[in-house]
């Protein structure tokens, strides 16, 4: 409890901090989950880490602007950077919804969005797909804040309401599915089987059936940055995709 209070204090200060400065002084505030390993998650000694982070924070700081992380719940993410409380957030799908309130940088990186299950509860599970087993009463653990694409929203959202279970963070859900309150979760490929390894869900399976891949953005909120800022953010972010290919 007294954790969860020090986070929320120190999250509003933050925000305050964020609506005074903004894209045109020193430091832009990213708006994070604390546990989306590998693309950015809070370590074990308390700092902001994690691979999309790290590219983000090598961009900014080349063109001169500092990176301080706000750690928010998933589903206020989208409104806090809609209405300029914060200025980024990282692995977002470019949507017309979206791009009303928001500007995007190039894509970065390919998203895989997949579902996983016990295989052990669900032998048969890896022939079919996320429509089958909702067919059949499954109750599947999701961010209800994230887009998984068109397929998802017509056939999944729309169709299967109440057996998708809204659970805070990566590891909540996959806690849910490891003491069977749920029977799959949908997420990213890489951030399930890192906090299946994270919390040793040795019987995890990853469903064949892919649910959506798309490229993923950094997002900025059209509130605290403008055109010319995205012009020089994405010729310094090619740059950083263009240095990373060389290192492979």
């Amino acid at each position: 409890m007294i954790a969860n209070r020090l986070r929320y204090i120190l999250s509003t200060i933050w925000l305050l901090l964020a609506v005074a400065g903004g894209a045109q002084g020193e430091t832009l505030y990213l708006a994070m989950s604390e546990d989306w390993k590998p693309y950015v998650y809070v370590d074990a000694t308390g700092n902001v880490a994690g691979e999309d982070y790290a590219l983000l924070q090598r961009t900014l700081s080349s063109l001169g602007h500092e990176l301080l992380a706000v750690g928010l719940p998933e589903q206020r993410m989208g409104r806090d950077i809609s209405r300029g409380h914060v200025d980024v957030t990282l692995g977002a799908v470019s949507t017309p919804q979206r791009r009303e309130q928001n500007l995007f940088s190039i894509p970065y990186r390919l998203e895989t969005i997949v579902f996983a299950y016990l295989g052990s509860e669900h032998p048969d599970w890896h022939e079919q797909d996320l429509e089958q087993i909702l067919q059949q009463g499954a109750l599947v653990a999701v961010n209800k804040s994230g887009w998984f694409g068109e397929w998802f929203r017509y056939h999944v959202r729309e169709t299967y309401p109440s057996q998708l279970v809204h659970a805070e963070g990566t590891l909540r859900r996959m806690q849910l599915l490891k003491l069977g309150r749920v029977s799959a979760v949908v997420g990213d490929i890489d951030v399930i089987q890192a906090a299946g390894q994270e919390l040793e869900v040795t019987d995890l399976h990853i469903s064949d059936a892919i649910i959506n891949q798309t490229p993923v953005h950094f997002m900025f909120s059209r509130q605290r940055v403008d055109a010319d800022f995205m012009q020089r953010f994405n010729t310094a972010l090619k740059h950083q995709l263009d240095e990373n290919v060389k290192l492979q």
